[in-house]
């Protein structure tokens, strides 16, 4: 049976676990007459189909992947389970820190925060891929130097840092 661009497409989106880029799908299709146009052109097509949808094909920073449409998050929240989606406070001011002011150190965001870093958030941030290291201060002791991943973007459903709403006031911190 011949499955037809859209159809490969629409299948490898539903079963990958992770989004994928428009050079992953062309790896897996290995297929010299397979062009990038004509994958983002079936994705595009895909979307019309999927216009009076609950779905859509969204385009976030890693990739493409299938996602609800606004509006359903009510619907979504009773189906998973509550716990696996709440971060405390002190984890999600940190990952803003991070977020609106990258590259910085572990030093910055306790001084933004005024309260120390629990080493707990920094190590689940690092195993949740939403941040790496990228460097070192070039300061006594070498501190790390922290940005954010596009894990992260992917998780907030987001292309490029400057998709994030802009805070008025993050230049004062």
């Amino acid at each position: 049976m011949n499955h037809t661009l859209e159809n490969i497409i629409e299948c490898l989106l539903l079963i990958s676990d992770e989004p994928l880029s428009v050079n992953q799908i062309l790896k897996i299709l290995d297929d010299k007459t397979v062009t990038k146009k004509n994958i983002e052109s079936s994705i595009s097509n895909l979307n019309k189909i999927f216009e009076n949808r609950a779905i859509h094909i969204s385009h976030v920073a890693s990739g493409y992947r299938f996602q609800a449409k606004p509006g359903l998050e009510n619907y979504i929240s009773k189906l998973k389970d509550k716990g696996t989606n709440k971060f405390s406070k002190a984890f999600l001011e940190t990952i803003s820190i991070i977020a609106y002011k990258q590259p910085v150190t572990r030093g910055d965001i306790e001084d933004i925060r005024g309260i120390s870093v629990n080493a707990n958030i920094i190590r689940t941030l690092l195993e949740l891929e939403w941040i790496k290291v990228v460097g070192q201060r070039d300061t006594p002791g070498k501190p790390e130097l922290f940005a954010t991943t596009s894990k992260f973007l992917d998780y907030f459903d987001k292309n490029t840092l400057s998709d994030l709403p802009e805070i008025s006031d993050v230049e004062t911190l």
